[in-house]
């Protein structure tokens, strides 16, 4: 649901996107994070919007943003380790290992750079459908 306003975003955020702007790594990268910004600052969702979803990935993951930044890390097969992180520099900080959704030692944002943000989705917003 877009609004009229611009939402502020979190400072952590806000230091991200700017750490990130002229470093992305791939066109893929540059589209996540000024897509995802665009989101956060004009983009409230309140039914949810499916940023990856189970069947595009091999690992199962699903990222799901809620309101403005929140975020939902998961995987189908482990709804147990769900985790909600209230923004996007905490989900891509996360550990999937130590969160149990994965076997191996990366955080998200490393699996996301690895697959180069491939199954990500920029137009699932649950409430625009």
């Amino acid at each position: 649901m877009k609004t009229n306003f611009k939402h502020k975003l979190r400072k952590d955020d806000a230091e991200l996107f700017l750490r990130m702007k002229d470093n992305y790594q791939s066109e893929a990268e540059k589209e996540f994070f000024e897509k995802i910004r665009q989101k956060q600052e004009f983009d409230c969702t309140c039914a949810n919007d499916m940023i990856m979803l189970e069947p595009n990935n091999e690992d199962r993951m699903y990222i799901i943003r809620c309101w403005f930044e929140e975020y939902i890390v998961g995987q189908e097969d482990n709804p147990k380790e769900e985790q909600h992180v209230m923004t996007l520099s905490e989900a891509l900080n996360l550990n999937l290992k130590d969160c149990n959704l994965l076997d191996r030692d990366i955080t998200l944002f490393q699996w996301l750079r690895e697959r180069d943000y491939r199954g990500v989705e920029y137009d699932h917003n649950i409430d625009d459908m």
